[in-house]
């Protein structure tokens, strides 16, 4: 997406992890931080647009970066600081990666950046999309990312946790259905046979 402002055009660029978490201090956060947080425009020149042009940026760019989070397609692999990283496959996470990852999300407050790391790991070949094949998951590893995945855009972490959470919702209640299925089996044929006295 792209703002004029006072003659000139300015790319949106997406909102990154350190942006949202400034975002999320920072409610009160004035127009003209906003604009330059988002677009890069030098305050400067900002101040020197005309004023109906910069509250109508703003107000454009706080409907836009919200709405941005809901739209988001999942996103299997990215391109990132010229790296290529992908996204965890729920059905191959070792069971350390998912206790970590359970832990992580019932933090409070979560730390988004420390799940982005675990989400997106790098690629271990040139497979990509359904394909892809990600370096084993190394706790250690992750950490190291941190700092590198602050500016990793957001939007793709709250993608990856909308999927990430639907699918530990679909797994436990299949498992409660089978569960539910297997005891009334389990009751049926214990009813079925006869009984000894």
């Amino acid at each position: 997406m792209e703002v004029v402002l006072g003659k000139k055009t300015y790319e949106v660029k997406p909102v990154t992890i350190r942006q949202y978490k400034e975002l999320e201090a920072n409610a009160q956060i004035s127009d003209i931080d906003l604009i330059h947080m988002l677009t890069g425009a030098r305050k400067e020149d900002i101040i020197k647009a005309p004023m109906a042009e910069v509250k109508f940026v703003a107000a454009v760019l706080k409907s836009e970066w919200g709405a941005e989070l809901d739209k988001t397609p999942l996103e299997l692999t990215i391109e990132f600081n010229g790296k290529l990283y992908g996204l965890i496959k729920p059905s191959q996470i070792s069971y350390g990666e998912w206790i970590n990852l359970e832990v992580f999300m019932a933090r409070s407050p979560v730390d988004i950046v420390l799940l982005a790391t675990h989400l997106y790991r790098p690629l271990a070949s040139d497979k990509i999309g359904d394909e892809r094949e990600l370096i084993d998951y190394d706790l250690g590893e992750c950490q190291l990312r941190m700092e590198e995945f602050m500016d990793f855009p957001i939007r793709s972490v709250m993608s990856a946790l909308f999927f990430l959470t639907t699918f530990a919702q679909e797994l436990i209640k299949t498992s409660l259905s089978f569960t539910e299925t297997k005891m009334k089996n389990d009751q049926k044929r214990s009813e079925s046979q006869p009984h000894k006295k």
